[in-house]
């Protein structure tokens, strides 16, 4: 069992290291356990189902991972292009964005940036379903 732990403590933190350096994945490593267990939530409401049925549930999980994944892609495909986007990102934030706005400029920023988010995932649903 001690052999178990301290894998899984070395696991732990080669995974923690590589999702502060890669964090484009986090999305894909979210939706990858959301698509699994969504065949397990589909026959437990309905055991008559497929595994991925075509019914509104499945769907709307699709959209979810379809999203995921789309944000994923985006921000690989930046890095890749940009490749010290994330440092640049990280000291505009730490000095402009915390430092010379005011606390209503943040709040309407953090507004705009969830209304996008939000704006895509309901593009994204609405061509799923």
């Amino acid at each position: 069992m001690e052999k178990f732990k301290k894998r899984f403590q070395g696991f732990r933190k080669w995974l923690s290291k590589f999702l502060i350096k890669y964090n484009e994945y986090l999305p894909l490593l979210v939706a990858i356990p959301i698509w699994w267990a969504s065949g397990y939530v589909t026959r437990w409401i309905d055991p008559q189902a497929g595994v991925d049925d075509a019914g509104l549930f499945q769907a709307l999980i699709f959209g979810l991972v379809l999203y995921f994944a789309a944000q994923a892609c985006a921000w690989f495909s930046m890095r890749m292009a940009f490749p010290t986007i994330g440092e640049f990102i990280d000291k505009y934030i730490a000095g402009v964005f915390i430092t010379k706005i005011s606390d209503r400029q943040r709040m309407w920023i953090a507004v705009v940036l969830f209304a996008l988010h939000f704006i895509g995932a309901v593009i994204i649903f609405s061509l799923v379903i």
